[in-house]
């Protein structure tokens, strides 16, 4: 097993372990923004594991990282250790563990893992995106009135209003919308042909970073609202070709 993948399986088993007991829940920015002891025991895990193979790895993480940028080096590992803790917190099973490799600013490798359904997704540049050691693409084209749609509510209070607006003109013009509370498992499921177009603001590194790359390798369509995708943004738009420019024309004139 691939270390990264490795590393996303033992804290999914760790996540699986605390699943549905009662649990110490903190909140961060605000009241849905929240962190349990599970988080920061699946993060201890998988920095545990990689530090076995990179030992001179740099580590992002989303439980008590502060730095403002991504360094640029030869080894960085962008780490969400429970990402939908919400979700996770209220025994709902739509969570993941996502964790990618950067080197020099670029992702290179990628892998998230849904413990609920044992689910191992992972991409590396160039090499395809894989389900379980079984290579995914995304063939769907349909139209946009023909298409499912997902996204997600921001962290930021300020972004809020904007994204119910995108919400309410996007529902008009697809089959529907759905929001199911995890970035990394709606761009897994996105890359498998389970949802047509995802877009979301607001983002953390660690929320996307992963399933960028998994969901780019898989034949979608990745980008921001306004350009090329920069993981630092804090903004994606992502969708199958046959859809993807009138997404993000309709998110752009809101």
């Amino acid at each position: 097993m691939r270390p990264i993948c490795e590393a996303a399986k033992k804290a999914g088993e760790i996540a699986m372990h605390f699943f549905e007991k009662e649990l110490s829940i903190k909140m961060k920015s605000m009241r849905s923004d929240v962190v349990t002891q599970a988080d920061v025991e699946c993060q201890k895990a998988i920095v545990e594991v990689l530090k076995k193979y990179y030992p001179s790895a740099t580590f992002v993480l989303e439980e008590g990282y502060e730095e403002a940028k991504i360094p640029s080096v030869e080894t960085v590992f962008v780490v969400d250790p429970i990402d939908g803790t919400l979700n996770y917190s209220h025994s709902l099973p739509y969570f993941a563990v996502s964790v990618a490799r950067l080197s020099f600013g670029k992702i290179v490798e990628g892998a998230i893992y849904i413990p609920f359904t044992n689910e191992m997704f992972y991409a590396e540049l160039g090499r395809g995106a894989f389900l379980n050691d079984k290579r995914i693409v995304n063939k769907k084209r349909p139209t946009m009135d023909r298409s499912l749609l997902v996204t997600g509510w921001p962290y930021d209070e300020t972004k809020l209003k904007w994204s119910m607006r995108s919400v309410e003109k996007l529902s008009e013009m697809c089959q529907e919308v759905r929001i199911i509370g995890s970035s990394a498992l709606e761009l897994c499921y996105l890359a498998c042909g389970r949802f047509d177009g995802y877009w979301e603001v607001a983002l953390k590194p660690w929320d996307v970073a992963a399933g960028a790359l998994i969901a780019q390798e898989a034949g979608v369509v990745v980008g921001g609202l306004n350009g090329e995708f920069d993981l630092e943004s804090g903004e994606i738009v992502a969708a199958v070709p046959s859809i993807f420019e009138q997404l993000r024309s309709a998110l752009m004139e809101l």
